[in-house]
């Protein structure tokens, strides 16, 4: 019943139209990044970013989107008082792609879910929709990229996204 009510309502709220512009993607993740350390003083944020990475089209509104859902999971998976999250961004100028990785020391994800968590609905959290990665997945998808999940060491999950830097 609820499933239904879900999907009635998931087709009156289709995600936006991707509109691709030049758009400086360091730019796009230090703005969401940022959001995130001013309303989480108790984790320690780490923020590398690209170097000689050149502006290319993306929707900067879907990514920020992209990154908001990554950090707000990486923020509900530490569950002690100090966390860390890093933000990893790597260019490889000669296969023209451009990897975004959130990484955190929070209770990991289990091998079981990992290839669940993109579905829509899956979720592990009580309050949560099962619809935040699945959205992660579709703006990746629709930037003719990648997304996936690994495990951090010791402990936590890296969610990572690579997305091709030129015509999409």
């Amino acid at each position: 019943m609820l499933k239904n009510l879900v999907n009635e309502f998931s087709r009156y709220a289709r995600m936006p139209v991707t509109t691709l512009a030049l758009n400086d993607l360091n730019t796009v993740v230090t703005e969401a990044v940022t959001l995130f350390v001013d309303a989480h003083k108790d984790i320690h944020f780490e923020l590398r970013l690209a170097e000689g990475l050149p502006k290319f089209n993306l929707d900067a509104e879907q990514i920020n989107r992209v990154m908001i859902n990554l950090l707000d999971n990486a923020v509900a998976s530490i569950n002690k008082k100090t966390g860390h999250i890093g933000v990893i961004i790597r260019y490889d100028d000669s296969r023209r792609k451009v990897t975004v990785a959130v990484a955190d020391d929070g209770a990991g994800v289990p091998s079981s879910y990992k290839r669940k968590v993109f579905e829509p609905y899956f979720s592990t959290k009580k309050a949560g929709t099962g619809l935040g990665l699945a959205i992660v997945s579709s703006i990746i998808s629709d930037h003719k990229g990648e997304v996936s999940v690994s495990d951090n060491y010791p402990t936590g999950t890296i969610v990572s996204f690579q997305l091709p830097v030129g015509d999409v």
